[in-house]
């Protein structure tokens, strides 16, 4: 028994110790102590057959007892089992069987030094026996202590192997299992022959049993075999599929990873990887769901996993199609088990894959994608999704070595469930082959703005199609203007005015006003139509607040419209110096009847009024020189006359181009004669004709309607300026009449809306008199009570703030009015004396005598009254001491 001690590991020490082990047989020292005990001839009497069955088994309890703690003389125990032997057989009771096998351990626990050959026999004896199997327990224990757990088989080599295998078919339990790990750790030797047969038993019990302990205790044996002994290769197929099911245990994962790692590691390596590419390949397991996520978990993470074995040769592009064939029938645990697995690869050795790797891998990934339509499983699709993420962000490191284009052709399959940055990605990819080299350029970007612009409804991504337009568009418009126009951003825009999108709607207007800019083809007018549509859109509040208004950092919803209007302001500030001149009278047009639509529907909102502010102040810019050619200050505020605008109404041309054909050829450029020398044919190309009365009539609607003191103001203050260019009112003609009425109107009354804090009714008539002051000098086109009603408004502003203002403008009268002034001057004198002697006061009134006394016709019918009245007025002004 010395062998036996020796083994005894430390932790059975510890627990004999504290009495926590099982029996264990005496040791030498206390054997010392002990007496060999006597089997008397009584005790042998007692046990033979003839003395009665519940005797035998009384005092065959009593010797039981007496050799666990006694030491039987020798030979003793030949003698006990010959007179007890007999009771092991199939015609005694149960009791009598388990009596003697209890007998039998008893002995080889406290007699097992001495037994010597007896094991031999007495294995013999466990060996054969086999009544039943409510004997299996008993004999198993009896086993158990003859080879102590299985670590000591001395006498017993021969015959070990034979009998596990037999065992192995009655009595495959968990308690066997437990001794056959020792079996194999510490006598796999005399195990060699069998442990094929052996393994295939264990590995057919993990696959059919569903008892947690008997699979625990099962791998621990096929641990044993592969750390102690040799796991046979026949044997290596079966062992890789039980694991690959029993990792699908998640209390098994890792001991069954641990256990594949061992073997992975031996000179079996390579074999089981093939093997298990092969489960993945063979139809027969085509629908075997957790054997093929067994074997791709496996494979990935012993190639590419956080513990792969470096050892292994085998690279990705060898495996890889495999766990495309493992995907034949679609199942979302293998599915989502070659995910979790080409992500990991990805993520570790992405930067390091080549082509043919990645040709496997898109492969993969497109089958993935035609699966998710079809299992629709959620988590499936999100992790698809997010390794679709992994690779977008590779390409974007340039870690990406595969084919682009087969990549993005996946990525755009799935476009409407990607997250916006792989839709731009996409879309940026795309727009690199948008180029004259490229065959079918046109038609890609075409294709492009079909599925990103008209089929989608983010924001951000539309935009981002818009740019990529807008970019086409000012690199290739010299050579390829009119088919991008006709082929794209007609079919792709036409309907912008509609569109929901505010932020849409404001670039695609943005990108549409560049392009007619310098667009001198036909296709302006289209360009234009689009336009219109969405200058036309209303420019009602949204609500009783506006959104600027409640949130000033918000955008209005009508701000495509004032996109729209000042890219009319841009269009017609380029086509006035650009031919087809018609161009420009078409945009033109379009400006003023967008203005008269805001008084019409009495648009009163920010934006509207903002919109109001810009387009006055571009006709309030408006000039025209001697030639009738109209002009508008550009950037650096020089002035600059157009050669083909004209501010004429131009009837007579348009009669004479109805009377003779049109298509002569039109003559070099340059500053045409005026509106009279132009041909029928180069009137109708060359010449566009932009009669300044519908601005004017506008500018008149807003002196009477507008109810924004910003915008009066502004054509308040740039009217006497506009006014002084005669040219540009008479050629039309301009109803300048009308314009003193609204004036004089404005002057004395009051009804605007929007006026800033602090606003009295001075400030409007501040601004008002200097209009009306310019306007004296037309006094030839106001009829007399008009001039009348001029001179009397004035008469009216000298009781108010505006008296300085009001002065000098019938100062200007006298001169420029004498016929009515004579009749009123009377009676506007004595008003005069009404007027306070103060500084602000003085030079204004001098100026109005000093001018009276040069005109001698206006007082030559003064009388008394009047002169004094004159030199009441004078004298304040001429004391020397104020």
């Amino acid at each position: 028994m010395n062998k036996q001690q020796s083994k005894e590991s430390l932790r059975d020490k510890v627990k004999g110790i504290f009495g926590l082990g099982p029996p264990r047989p005496p040791t030498k020292q206390s054997d010392t102590r002990l007496s060999e005990f006597i089997i008397t001839t009584e005790i042998i009497k007692e046990l033979q057959p003839d003395c009665g069955l519940g005797n035998r088994v009384r005092t065959m309890n009593h010797v039981c007892d007496l050799a666990k703690t006694k030491k039987f003389e020798e030979h003793a125990v030949e003698t006990v089992w010959k007179a007890v032997e007999d009771m092991l057989t199939l015609e005694q009771p149960p009791e009598a069987r388990h009596a003697v096998l209890q007998l039998l351990r008893a002995i080889i626990q406290g007699q097992g030094e001495r037994l010597g050959p007896l094991r031999a026999y007495f294995f013999k004896v466990i060996r054969d026996y086999q009544p039943c199997n409510e004997d299996l327990s008993d004999r198993l224990e009896v086993f158990k202590a003859l080879t102590e757990n299985g670590k000591d088989i001395t006498y017993l080599e021969e015959d070990i192997a034979r009998f596990v295998l037999l065992w192995m078919d009655i009595g495959l339990t968990s308690d066997f299992l437990h001794v056959l790990v020792n079996l194999v750790k510490f006598n796999s030797c005399y195990l060699d022959q069998n442990v094929s047969v052996m393994v295939q038993k264990i590995c057919l019990l993990c696959n059919r049993t569903t008892s947690s302990t008997d699979i625990e205790v099962a791998l621990q044996v096929l641990d044993a075999v592969v750390c102690y002994n040799c796991l046979p290769s026949d044997s290596l197929t079966v062992f890789i599929i039980t694991l690959c099911r029993t990792v699908n245990v998640k209390e098994f994962c890792e001991s069954c990873w641990k256990l594949m790692r061992k073997v992975l590691g031996t000179h079996l390596g390579h074999s089981a990887i093939y093997t298990m590419c092969r489960i993945m390949e063979e139809r027969v397991y085509m629908e075997d769901a957790p054997l093929l996520r067994g074997a791709v978990f496996f494979v990935g993470m012993a190639l590419w996993g956080a513990h792969r074995l470096p050892a292994l040769k085998n690279t990705p592009t060898l495996v890889l199609p495999s766990f495309y064939k493992a995907m034949s029938c679609a199942n979302e645990v293998v599915s989502y088990e070659i995910v979790l697995s080409i992500t990991r690869l990805i993520k570790k050795y992405g930067k390091e894959l080549q082509v043919v790797t990645w040709d496997i891998l898109l492969g993969i990934i497109e089958r993935l994608l035609q699966q998710i339509q079809m299992i629709g499983s959620a988590e499936l699709k999100s992790i698809v999704y997010e390794l679709l993420t992994t690779v977008e962000e590779l390409y974007e490191q340039n870690g990406y070595h595969g084919s682009t284009e087969k990549f993005f052709s996946l990525v755009e399959k799935c476009a409407d469930k990607r997250p916006d940055a792989s839709v731009l990605t996409l879309i940026s990819y795309r727009a690199q082959s948008i180029q004259p080299a490229k065959d079918g350029w046109i038609q890609s970007l075409h294709r492009l703005m079909e599925k990103f612009f008209r089929n989608e409804s983010r924001s951000v991504i539309r935009i981002k199609v818009l740019h990529i337009l807008s970019f086409v568009l000012s690199t290739n418009r010299q050579l390829y203007e009119d088919e991008l126009i006709e082929m794209v951003v007609i079919p792709q825009l036409s309907g912008i005015a509609e569109d929901r999108d505010l932020p849409v709607r404001k670039q695609a207007t943005q990108l549409l006003v560049d392009l007619a800019e310098g667009c001198n083809t036909h296709h302006f007018t289209s360009l234009l139509d689009i336009i219109e549509r969405v200058a036309s859109r209303s420019l009602v509040c949204p609500g009783p607040l506006e959104v600027t208004e409640r949130d000033p950092t918000a955008e209005s919803p009508m701000e495509d419209v004032r996109t729209a209007i000042l890219g009319l302001l841009e269009i017609l500030q380029s086509k006035l110096y650009s031919l087809p001149a018609s161009h420009a009278s078409r945009v033109y047009e379009l400006l003023i009847s967008h203005l008269q639509l805001h008084y019409k529907n009495k648009y009163c909102s920010a934006i509207a009024s903002s919109i109001r502010l810009q387009v006055f102040d571009f006709f309030l810019m408006m000039r025209a020189d001697s030639l009738h050619r109209l002009g508008v200050p550009n950037k650096d505020r020089a002035m600059r006359f157009s050669p083909y605008c004209y501010c004429d109404t131009g009837e007579p041309e348009k009669r004479v181009s109805e009377k003779k054909p049109a298509g002569s050829t039109s003559p070099p450029a340059g500053s045409p004669a005026p509106p009279t020398a132009p041909s029928a044919s180069t009137a109708t190309i060359r010449s566009a004709y932009l009669p300044y009365a519908p601005a004017f009539s506008v500018l008149l609607q807003c002196l009477k309607m507008e109810t924004d003191w910003k915008v009066l103001k502004l054509v308040l203050e740039k009217l006497p300026w506009t006014l002084q260019y005669k040219v540009l009112l008479l050629t039309s003609p301009c109803s300048l009449d009308q314009l003193c009425s609204a004036l004089c109107y404005r002057l004395i009354s009051e009804r605007l809306k929007k006026t800033p804090e602090q606003f009295s009714r001075t400030d409007v008539q501040l601004a008002v008199v200097p209009v009306l002051t310019a306007i004296t000098s037309y006094h030839n086109y106001l009829e007399q009570s008009r001039q009348r009603e001029l001179v009397q408004c004035l008469e009216t502003g000298l009781i108010y703030r505006c008296a300085k203002q009001c002065v000098v403008a019938l100062t200007m009268c006298t001169v420029e009015m004498p016929d009515i002034m004579i009749k009123l001057l009377p009676a506007l004198i004595v008003k005069l004396t009404h007027i306070s002697a103060t500084v602000a006061m003085a030079s204004p009134m001098l100026e109005f005598l000093s001018t009276l006394v040069r005109l001698p016709h206006l007082y030559a019918n003064f009388v008394a009254e009047q002169y004094v009245s004159v030199f009441a007025i004078s004298l304040p002004y001429t004391n020397p001491s104020k």
